[in-house]
């Protein structure tokens, strides 16, 4: 009995093996089978993302106007052009007379910028000054001078044509828009206490060169006295000193 049940166990050991074996092997596949549902379910959750980034990509933006540019304040061609702290556009035109035997007043320059549609012009502050006094002095030496005066809008306050009242306190601008004294600077003496003639005194800007050597009609104390741009005390009427005469029209810029 112990041999034939030792022999029966001999027979159906390897049957055994090959049911255990197959259960092992499905364990496998199942396990492939849970790994390939979870690449299924990836490769579904990954088509379904590109789908909603080419959806999202076929839909652009609405079109936005353009932001409406507000007009700005310009001069006309040929003038220079001055933004003043107010934030008013200021437009200076130098302009030379033609003239170079001094017959030229200041009243004739108003006439001349009134022409314009502009008044004599002030000086708001030193940019103002220099760059007048700058390109003025290139005008000057491209027609082969060394030297000239240019009218301004300026006249004296009560009491201060003679004798004059200080730097600061004798003349007072007569563009109706610029202000202050900012843009005051005197050559040396002035305001002076002369008595001019006429019934007001004025301002004269000198445009003088720095290599200024006095020639016919022209006196050699301007250059110790006047650096280009400074500003003198002088008379309103004619014949006037430097005998080549210029001016200086303002006007307020115009919105484009």
């Amino acid at each position: 009995m112990t041999t034939f049940l030792f022999v029966f166990f001999l027979a159906v050991s390897p049957t055994l093996s090959i049911i255990l074996g197959g259960d092992g092997g499905g364990g496998g596949f199942h396990g492939g089978g849970h790994s390939g549902g979870r690449s299924s379910s990836s490769s579904s959750s990954s088509g379904s993302w590109s789908s909603e980034e080419h959806g999202h990509g076929g839909h652009r933006p609405p079109h936005r106007p353009r932001p409406t540019v507000p007009p700005r304040s310009e001069c006309d061609s040929g003038w220079l052009r001055f933004e003043r702290p107010s934030g008013l556009i200021w437009c200076i035109y130098i302009a030379f007379s033609g003239v170079t035997n001094g017959y030229f007043s200041q009243s004739e320059a108003q006439v001349a910028c009134t022409a314009l549609g502009a008044t004599l012009t002030g000086f708001q502050n030193d940019n103002e000054r220099m760059t007048v006094a700058t390109t003025a002095l290139a005008n000057v030496t491209a027609r082969g001078g060394q030297v000239a005066g240019l009218w301004l809008g300026a006249t004296n306050l009560p009491g201060c044509r003679s004798p004059s009242c200080g730097p600061f306190n004798t003349f007072q601008w007569t563009d109706g828009f610029t202000t202050g004294v900012g843009g005051l600077k005197w050559g040396v003496g002035e305001p002076d206490g002369n008595n001019w003639p006429g019934p007001t005194a004025c301002i004269q800007q000198f445009i003088i060169s720095p290599n200024f050597v006095a020639g016919a009609n022209e006196f050699a104390g301007w250059k110790g006295a006047f650096v280009n741009g400074d500003l003198d005390k002088y008379a309103c009427v004619s014949p006037a000193y430097p005998y080549t005469r210029m001016y200086a029209c303002g006007k307020v810029g115009v919105r484009q």
